[in-house]
């Protein structure tokens, strides 16, 4: 436990030492609000938009910054002193985990005083299920996060990481409502992670409803991902 708390600090301060990349994970989802939330380009209903938007912070910190900056500590070998120590790769995994998820929270709390200053928003809040749709929302996507970081060279970790964000995006019920997907794309996108947990953010703040197959998917993605990361995980290149 001494060596979780410690290894999650000391990725904390990395994290926030990083100033460009979480100002990016902080802009993009901000930017998407006050750019949608003002105009009237896709008519979006901003009680919502920004549950959904929520989702999306949590999988610019958990899976795109944390992917690509675990790829390159493994490239320039930074996590390799690990490999002779007793920290298991679960460990690490939860400890990185766990600092992102602090970030997380700034990153919420931002998006909640803009959208109820700017936008007058004010849900009412289901804390319980919010707090779940967080947890399984950082553990999947953070899994999913180390298991590329960890198998793949930097460059296509960044590539690939980038990639999925983007089509997480476009089809995650996030700016493009599910109906008017294509069944097949919309059936595809309701087994990944995001599209659940957009449903589980909006029916935590009062609107939409969730599924027990979109909790299902939350939690297999939450489970499956971290403990098949730890399986696979390399601490270098080769």
């Amino acid at each position: 436990m001494t060596g979780f708390v410690a290894i999650a600090a000391q990725e904390l301060r990395i994290t926030l030492r990083r100033g460009e990349s979480v100002l990016l994970t902080f802009l993009i989802p901000l930017g998407l609000l006050l750019f949608f939330g003002a105009t009237d380009l896709l008519d979006v209903d901003i009680d919502e938009f920004v549950p959904a938007l929520f989702a999306l912070s949590l999988v610019s910190a958990s899976f795109v910054g944390l992917a690509v900056a675990t790829g390159f500590e493994r490239k320039y070998r930074v996590l390799k002193r690990f490999g002779a120590t007793p920290v298991s790769r679960l460990t690490l995994i939860a400890a990185k985990t766990a600092a992102v998820a602090v970030v997380e929270v700034v990153q919420i709390a931002l998006l909640w005083v803009v959208a109820a200053l700017a936008f007058d928003w004010s849900p009412d809040v289901r804390w319980a299920g919010f707090a779940v749709a967080y947890v399984l929302g950082t553990a999947g996507p953070a899994g999913l996060a180390m298991l590329l970081a960890g198998r793949l060279r930097a460059e296509a970790t960044l590539a690939l990481a980038n990639g999925l964000y983007f089509l997480f995006l476009g089809i995650g019920d996030i700016i493009v409502p599910l109906d008017r997907l294509p069944a097949a794309v919309a059936g595809v996108s309701q087994l990944l992670p995001v599209a659940p947990l957009v449903a589980a953010f909006q029916w935590a703040t009062g609107v939409g409803a969730v599924t027990t197959t979109d909790w299902i998917v939350l939690v297999a993605w939450a489970v499956a991902a971290p403990l098949t990361a730890a399986r696979l995980f390399t601490w270098e290149e080769r």
